[in-house]
């Protein structure tokens, strides 16, 4: 799945939550957080597969539910006790949507699935990448980068606005000297 695909599979679901909900749309900072989270499975894996040689396979370490889980339950207990909790369910969700996002084809394929064991390293010994190439994944013509390059570019323009809007709004509150 290409970036804007992995955002978007977790944005949508927020979105829709968060009108449903609170009637209003996310905040920028959650917007952020989850733009953020949705990409850096691929942040991690894919650099020290491709790049670095050191993974075989850029769904390996941090694409691994052994691996993530964990982690993910520590970060949520950590910023619930410092009263971030929504954010840190916000950025697991849109971590675990990566996964998810990767991994869709166990649904039909099951265990065929030739990536199946990745998602359980170090468990299960990893399949390594058919391609493990930045250059084999490329856009075949730059025509194509033009709709993930529009939803990130809307993603992080409205987490700024409102960011900016909020600190707007605390400066006027405050009196000046």
């Amino acid at each position: 799945m290409y970036p804007e695909g992995h955002f978007l599979l977790a944005a949508v679901p927020l979105t829709a939550y968060t009108v449903a909900r609170r009637r209003r749309l996310p905040s920028g900072p959650m917007v952020l957080l989850l733009l953020v989270a949705t990409q850096l499975p691929d942040v991690i894996d894919k650099p020290l597969a491709w790049t670095f040689a050191i993974l075989p396979s850029g769904r390996m370490l941090a694409h691994s539910l052994v691996v993530s889980l964990p982690i993910l339950s520590v970060l949520v207990l950590l910023a619930a006790r410092r009263g971030y909790g929504r954010y840190a369910v916000v950025f697991s969700a849109g971590y675990l949507s990566h996964i998810a996002g990767d991994f869709y084809p166990i649904v039909r394929l099951g265990t065929d699935y030739y990536f199946f064991p990745n998602l359980f390293w170090p468990l299960l010994a990893a399949n390594p990448d058919r391609t493990p190439s930045f250059a084999a994944h490329a856009p075949d013509s730059l025509l194509s980068l033009v709709v993930p390059l529009v939803v990130f570019g809307l993603a992080v323009s409205y987490s700024v606005v409102t960011v900016y809007r909020r600190h707007e709004q605390v400066l006027a509150v405050i009196p000046q000297r």
